[in-house]
Formats: structure tokens, sequence, C-alpha cells
């Protein structure tokens, strides 16, 4: 099964509610395809912000990349736009806090 592109008029499905992590998956075995896809809001050690993506094939090595921010809403803004992107490449949220 192909996920059908998106036009720029496609609405994603509504976000859960999330602070700190966000998973989501794409699964369809009959393509051999095991996605994953995690967010992560955090701060480090010096106060800046710092959101960290990995993604990879379910259970295999996960590739990393951060960014980071001097204030939380802009970390929070670039997450949200990173979640809504992964929803509207047909992955599903799969676990969030």
């Amino acid at each position: 099964m192909k996920v059908p592109l998106l036009v720029a008029t496609d609405q994603p499905p509504p976000l859960p509610k999330w602070t700190r992590w966000i998973r989501f998956e794409q699964v369809a075995p009959e393509e051999n395809r095991l996605r994953e896809y995690g967010i992560t809001i955090s701060q480090n050690l010096l106060g800046e912000w710092v959101v960290s993506s990995s993604w990879g094939r379910i259970g295999g090595r996960q590739q990393v990349k951060a960014a980071y921010f001097a204030s939380e809403s802009e970390a929070i803004a670039l997450a949200e736009r990173e979640a809504i992107r992964r929803l509207l490449r047909g992955y599903q949220v799969s676990a969030f806090e």
C-alpha cells in the first residue's frame, strides 16, 4: 500500500498534547517498511533548549540530529512543525509524554 501524496490543502490528523517527547511509527510489512521517528524537547546544563530528532528502521540503528534554542517557545515551535510533518507523511503516533 502506497502512502498517497498530500496536497497543500490537506490537514494533518490532530496531534496529541505532548510536553517532553513523542514517537511515531510507519509500518507496512508488505513493502518492508518499518520506520520510526522520535522527537524530544529538553534543556541542557547551559540552559539551552534542545530539540532532538531520531529516525531509522524499527529495532535498527538510529540517526540523530539536534537543534539548540535560547527560548522554550522556539524549541516547541520547531518540535510541533516536525511532528505535523511526520503525520502528513503517513506516520502514526505510537507513544508520547
